[in-house]
């Protein structure tokens, strides 16, 4: 039985894993004229919060508000993407359903997210989020977070429900994120496979459990 859950937002609860991607390298090409290779989105993008790769992109230390206004253009791009999308106008299959068991049970559950504050804040308003997420609890990219894999916004996001994250289930999609959930202790980490990447996730050896989406039976199976 989980006594509470965590989750990473992009590409865990919302499939826009290709949507990401694609706003980075057109802000990458367009921006700071770089032409990203999958090896190098892997390795400095994905996972990772918005200061660290605009500061590989432009190859210079980032003020925080430079690293804001920069990451808002990329956001823009996204953001557009993610509406005119028809797979990522609703959340992974199986996660709202998933979502209203937690709530039905009283399981505390919160969000540790490398996102800023205008995408969380578009996510609420676009998926109606408050059904079963607090607003004020919502660990975001501020500026001043540590990047996963630093363990600092699942243990921010624990804290901020009042809960042990080594009580909590959490699950992740990236390299960066799972390293960031076993570095804060979780009881138990579930990796979300994106674009048939069970294999890459299976050899990092995190992951206590890979599955396609919410409606795994390892999933129901936590309760």
């Amino acid at each position: 039985m989980c006594e509470a859950v965590l989750f990473d937002f992009n590409g865990t609860l919302l499939p826009d894993s290709p949507q990401n991607e694609a706003a980075w390298l057109e802000f990458a090409k367009t921006a700071a004229g770089k032409v990203l290779t999958p090896a190098e989105f892997q390795k400095n993008v994905h996972g990772k919060n918005n200061r660290l790769v605009l500061e590989y992109l432009f190859e210079r230390p980032l003020t925080k508000e430079e690293a804001l206004e920069l990451g808002e253009q990329k956001e823009d791009i996204y953001r557009e993407m993610v509406r005119q999308t028809p797979a990522t106008q609703q959340l992974m299959p199986g996660a709202p359903e998933f979502l209203d068991e937690l709530k039905s049970r009283g399981i505390p559950v919160n969000i540790a997210t490398a996102a800023g504050y205008g995408n969380v804040r578009f996510y609420f308003d676009f998926f109606g989020l408050e059904r079963w997420f607090d607003f004020d609890t919502i660990v975001y990219d501020n500026g001043n977070m540590n990047s996963k894999p630093a363990p600092d916004y699942y243990l921010l996001a624990a804290e901020k429900i009042g809960v042990n994250p080594k009580t909590a289930v959490i699950f992740e999609d990236s390299h960066s994120g799972l390293a960031a959930a076993k570095n804060a202790g979780a009881k138990k980490i579930i990796a979300l496979e994106t674009g048939n990447n069970r294999e890459e996730l299976a050899s990092l050896g995190i992951a206590d459990v890979i599955v396609p989406n919410y409606f795994a039976p390892e999933v129901r199976g936590l309760f």
